[in-house]
């Protein structure tokens, strides 16, 4: 895997419906702020959208807590929001972005 210093945000991602579901909820801000730095993430893990402490070893919760310097509940709160809106999946124990190819240039990186 290529050493990735980047991933792509579009302009309009607040326009993003799902992005105007989490802004009208409580922590929102957290919430978002967490969902960034989970895009951050799996580009520095740079596995097609998966986000892990090693190949070997998923990130619990309390592991991304620590992670990104934010309260158990808050990233709980998170992490359901983002498998019930269709943005991360869990397979195997690790997370998966579901739409990966919206951050990061997969065919570029081949």
């Amino acid at each position: 895997m290529a050493d990735v210093k980047w991933v792509k945000i579009v302009t309009s991602i607040f326009d993003n419906r799902k992005i105007r579901q989490i802004e009208a909820m409580p922590e929102s801000d957290s919430i978002l702020v967490i969902w960034f730095k989970l895009i951050c993430l799996a580009g520095t893990t740079n596995d097609n959208g998966m986000v892990y402490f090693t190949p070997e070893i998923p990130y619990t919760e309390e592991m991304l807590a620590t992670q990104f310097n934010r309260p158990l509940p808050v990233v709980r709160l998170a992490l359901q929001t983002f498998q019930a809106f269709g943005m991360v999946e869990v397979v195997d124990s690790f997370l998966h972005l579901s739409s990966w190819d919206k951050y990061q240039n997969t065919n570029g990186m081949d």
